[in-house]
């Protein structure tokens, strides 16, 4: 019994938005504020040639590209090896 509870709380009836075609995703868009309208694009991960179709609302890539850039930051960041100003003095 449990087990139905589970697997019913999986299924979502949320649409498929990387297996729309481009008119069923614009008629989607048609019908959803402008910060939730759905944006595709085609990404390849660098361990890998294959690219990969990843849809996501305006909202989501606005949070995507803000951590991107986060993290960029964090690597490009030049590290501190010098000592606390406590023993320095």
């Amino acid at each position: 019994m449990s087990l139905a509870i589970i697997v019913s709380a999986c299924s979502s009836n949320a649409p498929s938005f990387s297996r729309m075609n481009e008119v069923d995703l614009a008629a989607y868009n048609r019908q959803q504020p402008p910060e939730k309208h759905i944006y595709c694009v085609n990404e390849g991960d660098t361990s890998t040639f294959i690219r990969k179709r990843i849809c996501r609302s305006y909202e989501d890539w606005i949070v995507h590209n803000e951590r991107a850039a986060m993290t960029l930051e964090v690597l490009n960041s030049r590290p501190n090896y010098s000592l606390p100003n406590s023993i320095q003095e």
